[in-house]
């Protein structure tokens, strides 16, 4: 099998396909290249869910302001600063702060980034699209990266879902890198109208995006929203995803989403074992953690002992960081 990246929508989309013993071939490829790259070593990262506040009216998630049956939330600085240290005494070195689109969240925010800081941490962001002003404003307080997914490529498809043009969206994303922030992006599998074509063009999208990290999340129907009566995103063509990333973006940090374990029990160590290197730990409090809606009711948590033992399935190893002082490191 040919190791080296598709660089053509035929041959994206040809892979995408790929079952079986061309499958197995297709990750074996991706796990080869993450090794020359350097990027075997599983990196981990503490999310907090610091709000349910969204503007966003997405078809595909909860916490659109259309669920009104959903009790609403937002942490105070004080307890997002108590959860960044627990965070910080396992070890993990990316705190993650992720909210719905929520304005009222960018004052809190640009108060605890610097905070966060002093914890010897990377912050990492998932809040939605903001003025460019916004995004400075979270890089000159010590933000590091952040992420907004395009979610698909498709402009009729994206504002039939999301209820706003692609192109607002992929503006954002210019102005996250202009504010010298890391930026992370990526797609959905198995929104309805996506076809073969749009998978490809999605990952050409992410091409032209040239992301530090990139992502592949299967759809996971949802209740209280539009297409809560929709089927579950292909499992096969998920891994397949995230294994044409690899080999497109050798040295990205890939994530082995919470959504593959949903799907199948071990779905995470099918993600690494296509190429991904990266685990996200909620440590998000249950009370709040019940209320954020963006996946569904009943999904999957990861926890620091799953995480752990999800990599030592994959036969790989956790990344090393230096702990706190007093504290042991991750392993």
């Amino acid at each position: 099998m040919n190791l080296l990246p598709p660089k053509t929508k035929e041959a994206i989309r040809a892979l995408l396909q790929a079952e079986g013993e061309t499958q197995q071939q297709l990750f074996q490829a991706a796990r080869q290249v993450r090794e020359e790259a350097g990027m075997q070593a599983v990196k981990l990262r503490g999310v907090i869910e610091i709000s349910n506040y969204c503007q966003k009216h997405c078809g595909y998630c909860a916490i659109r302001p259309q669920n009104k049956t959903l009790e609403r939330y937002r942490m105070d600085a004080d307890m997002i600063f108590e959860l960044a240290k627990a965070i910080r005494k396992t070890g993990i070195t990316t705190v993650f702060l992720q909210a719905g689109q929520d304005p009222k969240s960018d004052a809190l925010v640009l108060e605890v980034i610097p905070r966060i800081r002093t914890l010897g941490v990377n912050v990492l962001l998932n809040l939605g699209e903001k003025p460019q002003e916004t995004y400075r404003a979270y890089a000159e307080a010590g933000a590091d990266s952040y992420i907004l997914k395009y979610e698909t490529s498709d402009p009729v498809l994206y504002e039939t879902i999301v209820g706003s043009p692609l192109e607002n969206r992929l503006r954002c994303a210019r102005w996250i890198r202009e504010a010298g922030m890391k930026l992370g992006t990526g797609n959905i599998i198995g929104l309805p109208g996506q076809t073969l074509d749009t998978l490809a063009e999605d990952l050409l999208l992410a091409q032209s995006l040239a992301p530090d990290f990139v992502s592949a999340s299967p759809f996971i129907p949802n209740q209280h929203t539009p297409l809560e009566n929709r089927e579950m995103g292909s499992l096969s063509l998920t891994l397949n995803t995230i294994a044409l990333c690899r080999l497109l973006f050798p040295k990205a940090l890939i994530p082995a989403v919470s959504a593959l374990e949903k799907i199948r029990p071990g779905g995470q160590t099918l993600g690494l074992a296509a190429g991904a290197n990266v685990l996200t730990i909620n440590f998000t409090p249950k009370h709040f953690r019940d209320r954020y809606a963006i996946y569904s009711q009943e999904r999957f948590v990861v926890s620091l002992g799953h995480a752990r033992s999800t990599v030592a399935k994959a036969g790989l190893h956790l990344f090393q960081a230096d702990p706190p002082k007093g504290q042991a490191a991750v392993s």
